[in-house]
Order: C-alpha cells, then structure tokens, then sequence
C-alpha cells in the first residue's frame, strides 16, 4: 500500500507546479475528461456541452458517451480550450508551469509524447476538495487507494481509471528535469474536423 505514496507526491507536485490547490491522477487525459463532465452532469445536470470541431477525436467520443449533446464551434485553440458549459479544460497539449485558472476541472496528458510524460497518464487539477474526493475513488472502482480491499466498503459505482504507482514513478523522475516554462505541443490546425462524430 505503501506504493500510492509515489501517486500522491507526484499528484501534489504537478498541482504546484500548476498552480492548483489539487490533483487527481488518472490513466490518460481522456478518462480525466470523463470524469470531470460526470462530475458536471451530477451538480448541475448540464445536457450539452460545446467542442472545437478540430481536436482529438477521443474528446466528441467521450461526450456522446456521457449522453451528452455536442455543439462544435469553430475555436482557433493553442495548447488548451474549455468545453463551454461546463468548467472543464482539456489542456493536452499545453503543461506549463502557472496555467492552471481557477474554479476548473483543467485536464492534462501525460503520454509519451507531451511536455511530462508518465507514458501513459492523465490528471485532474481543481481547487474543490469535494470534486477530489470524489474524484479519487471514481478513477479507482470507488476504492479508497489508501484501504486494503479486505477493508473498504466502496458505495459508489466507479471506473477503472487510475493513475499505477509506477507510472506516477516516472513521472516524478521526469519532473526533476521539467523546465518552468514550457510552449505548447499542439493546436487546433493539426487536428481533423470531427463534428462526424
């Protein structure tokens, strides 16, 4: 058990670095997004949501899956944007420290192709320690990662979406040689339109 400690010191250091008051890792900036638009559907029964019609295909495939409807707008975005209606941020493409904005769910990607790579990995910053304590235990079956099995009683219905400790691992080695200030990986012009979807 002792293992999560390497999860929670690497979700504690990217949140400073970030500037949030906290992080919520998971297994891909996908799932992080998922889990953030749940958290909107249950506080504010939010129906739809808005989407750059130019961005990773997972993102159109993510919403349809939470029920939700899509309206694609036409959004020259650089490193992130925001799903309007809603306060999540897919920040995949940017990780710099400082960019985090507050009263967000700012979602960003660890893969093996971004600023800090985990190889495969996501996180939740946010400044809500009701949303992370949720959050927490919906990425990990509704556990509470800190509990043996043999000693949890999980009453929610969760995901299988966490963050291993070997990956949070690499991750904390990797932020050793992270610089301060960091451009983005991608923006909006490489990205096919994907209002098909």
């Amino acid at each position: 058990m002792n293992d999560w400690k390497f999860v929670e010191e690497f979700e504690k250091s990217v949140a400073e670095y970030a500037g949030s008051k906290y992080g919520v890792s998971t297994d891909s900036c996908t799932h992080a997004i998922f889990i953030s638009l749940l958290w909107e559907i249950q506080q504010t029964g939010i129906k739809m949501v808005c989407c750059p019609t130019q961005t990773y295909i997972s993102i159109p495939q993510t919403i349809r899956h939470l029920g939700l409807d899509i309206l694609y707008m036409n959004e020259m975005w650089e490193g992130y944007y925001k799903l309007h209606n809603s306060s999540v941020v897919d920040s995949a493409c940017l990780f710099t420290s400082g960019m985090y904005k507050k009263n967000t769910l700012w979602c960003v990607s660890f893969h093996h192709r971004k600023t800090l790579s985990t190889i495969r990995g996501g996180m939740i910053l946010n400044d809500n320690l009701e949303f992370t304590e949720w959050a927490k235990k919906m990425v990990y079956d509704g556990r509470d990662r800190n509990k043996y099995m043999k000693d949890d009683f999980p009453i929610l219905c969760g995901y299988h979406y966490y963050m291993t400790p070997e990956s949070a691992m690499i991750g904390l080695q990797n932020f050793k040689t992270l610089k301060k200030n960091n451009l983005p990986t991608s923006n909006y012009s490489q990205y096919k339109n994907i209002t098909h979807i």
